[in-house]
């Protein structure tokens, strides 16, 4: 799955039944984020440059299923027809427009 931002490009594997290494790296011009696997569960990630003595390691507990637990929280929030207080606002309204631009098909291109 590619998602395609004005100045970005998203790529994820996303498969039922089928294993995968389960890291995440995010691309930009100067360098890379690196985040082992699994991704969702992080305690910590690295920012990658091309000379390897700039690389910097920063480490950060995500509660319980990590990133997970945003998602959980937003649908339980959606579900119960209630604020979600867990989850920034910015980060739900996110969430919803990508998932109601994908119901949409606005921008997707299937490949059969």
């Amino acid at each position: 799955m590619e998602i395609l931002y004005n100045n970005a490009v998203a790529t994820a594997k996303v498969a039922k039944g089928a294993k995968a290494e389960g890291d995440m790296i995010i691309t930009g011009t100067k360098g890379y984020v690196y985040v082992p696997s699994p991704w969702w569960k992080t305690d910590y990630f690295e920012v990658r440059y091309e000379h390897s003595e700039n690389n910097k390691r920063y480490f950060y507990q995500l509660d319980g299923e990590g990133i997970r637990y945003e998602l959980v929280a937003f649908t339980r929030a959606i579900q119960d027809n209630k604020e979600n207080t867990y989850v920034d606002r910015n980060v739900s309204l996110a969430i919803s427009k990508l998932i109601e631009d994908f119901e949409n098909k606005k921008d997707v291109i299937e490949i059969i």
